[in-house]
Parts: structure tokens; C-alpha cells; sequence
């Protein structure tokens, strides 16, 4: 069985710790790896540290277009395997990753698994981001049946993108979210997506990201992605059901934060940013659609 490993990435350095710790997987039997990398800088600065891993299976490719989604389909497409791996560029594996990912998936008989993104901190990051832990991502019980997921820890059978013809959409491709909205589509088709918490991969917090600007643009696109791929395609009680329940987060959330508030922004900001996240819903679904949050290809 081929499995490829779609990375896409731009100018990081840390691409080379991502792709050691893929070559050092303890693969299952009659398993291989190919690998995809997909850089979306023309001048080609990722070319030199793929292409000094010759011990694995890899094809270096570019993707000009500063779209996120455009990247990411590029790299699908040109994946020739059974399945398709996903991992940041900025992360890196534990060794048995590969190998648990294809046991999850076999035991659940699920069609894309998920595992652990362990987000650290640089030593100078500031406490109120470290004790209020604001950049951790789910975290689910093994097994758990999820209706989306990310591509930052991911295994997913390729006939989603073969045969069912499923892609990243081109209007999430500078706000980010795509990958929610692909996998949610996916989960519509009828796919099963589970998680699978011993599955990790590790991840430093660029120094750029740790402040409230950040956090807030990043929870107001989340709040965006929210109804784009969810919320606006419901109708009747279900449309009813979603509005009720973001109500209430924004009710409960600002009492939360105001209870918080004298304790310090490691107490409170975690609720002011989930404030922030429902309002969004809120007020995208009294507009329509809003100008999206750009948080990628600006460079």
C-alpha cells in the first residue's frame, strides 16, 4: 500500500524537522510513503532542504497561486497513493504516527482519521497565553465520530479526492478553514472521520501569532468559516437549533468573561475570544456574507 504525505509550505526552515521526522517513520508492513511537497514560494526556498532527503520517495513541486486551498489541491492531485497523509510544515511526528493513523482507520473502519496536534510555546511567549493554553487544538477521546477535522494531523482515504471528486474551496484559501469545510463535505457524503489521540504530531507557536490581534482575527474567521459551511446551509428547525444554541454561547461567554475579567487575560481571554467567535456568527448571519479575514497569502 502507497501513502502519500501532502506538506505544504512557505519559507519556513522548519520544513526540514518536518520531513526528518518522516523519514524516520516505522512504517506497517508492506507500506511505503511517497512524499509531496508543495511550496508556494516561486523562488523555490523549500527546494533545497526536500531534495536533500533522497532517502525518501519525494516530489518537490511549485503552486504560485496565494490561495491556501489552490496549494493544497495541488498537492492532492499530485499524490498517486491509496491514501493521503496531511501535516504542517511546522510540525513534526512521532515515529509510530504513520503507523497508528492506518490502525485507527482499520479498527473504525473509518474513511479519515485525526490525531493530536501538541502545541508548544517559545520560552519567551507570554504567560497569559501558555496559562490560558489559547492556541491548543481539539482534543477528542480515541474513537470519537467527528463531523469535520483539520489537515494538520490527517489520514484520508484518496477516493474522496479521486473518485468523489471533493477539493479545498478557493474562497476559504486566504481566511483559512478550508480544511474544516473539506472534511465537513466529506462527512456529508457519508464518510466516517474518527480521532485518534495517540496519533501526534508537535508544533511550535510562531513568535508573529502570540498576541490578542492574532487570536481575535483568527476567532473572527472562525466565526466566518462557522456559517459558510454550516450554519447558511441549514433550514427550518435545524437553522433555528444552530441560532439558539450561538445565542447562548455569546450570552454565556460574556458573562464568563466579565466573571474573568479582575483574574488576569489568561482567565479571561479565552471567553472574550469565544464572545468574539459567536457575535461573528451572529452578525454574518444577519448580513450574509462578510468580507473574509485574511490570514494567509498576503506575503
Amino acid at each position: 500500500m502507497l501513502i502519500s504525505v501532502c506538506l505544504c509550505t512557505y519559507k519556513r526552515d522548519t520544513l526540514r524537522k518536518t520531513l526528518d521526522s518522516i523519514a524516520q517513520q516505522d512504517l506497517p508492513a508492506d507500506t511505503r510513503l511517497e512524499v509531496v511537497v508543495m511550496d508556494n514560494d516561486v523562488e523555490e526556498s523549500g527546494r533545497a532542504i526536500a531534495e536533500s532527503f533522497t532517502q525518501l520517495d519525494l516530489h518537490y513541486q511549485v503552486c504560485a497561486e496565494r490561495n491556501l486551498s489552490a496549494v493544497r489541491n495541488a498537492a492532492i492531485e499530485a499524490a498517486t497513493g491509496d491514501l493521503i497523509a496531511f501535516i504542517d510544515d511546522d510540525e513534526w511526528a512521532k515515529p509510530d504516527w504513520i503507523a497508528t493513523l492506518c490502525a485507527a482507520m482499520d479498527r473504525y473502519q473509518a474513511d479519515a482519521v485525526f490525531g493530536y496536534v501538541d502545541v508548544r510555546y517559545p520560552d519567551d511567549a507570554p504567560e497569559w497565553i501558555v496559562s490560558g493554553h489559547m492556541f491548543r487544538k481539539d482534543h477528542c477521546k480515541t474513537g470519537t465520530v467527528l463531523t469535520k477535522g483539520a489537515t494538520s494531523n490527517a489520514l484520508l482515504k484518496a477516493k474522496w479526492v479521486r473518485d468523489n471528486k471533493i477539493r479545498f474551496d478557493p474562497v476559504f484559501g486566504k481566511s483559512g478553514g478550508e480544511d474544516t469545510d473539506f472534511f465537513h463535505r466529506i462527512h456529508q457524503a457519508g464518510g466516517k472521520l474518527v480521532f485518534e489521540n495517540v496519533a501526534i504530531v508537535s508544533e511550535v507557536v510562531e513568535p508573529h501569532r502570540l498576541n490578542l490581534e492574532y487570536l481575535k482575527k483568527q476567532n473572527v474567521r472562525i466565526g466566518q468559516t462557522h456559517w459558510s459551511y454550516l450554519w447558511s446551509k441549514q433550514s427550518g428547525l435545524s437553522f433555528w437549533k444552530t441560532a439558539a444554541f450561538v445565542v447562548a454561547q455569546v450570552v454565556a461567554s460574556a458573562i464568563l468573561y466579565v466573571i474573568n475579567r479582575p483574574f488576569g487575560k489568561g482567565r479571561y481571554a479565552r471567553w472574550y475570544l469565544l464572545l468574539v467567535r459567536n457575535v461573528v456568527k451572529l452578525k454574518t448571519a444577519w448580513a450574509g456574507e462578510a468580507q473574509a479575514v485574511e490570514l494567509y497569502g498576503n506575503h
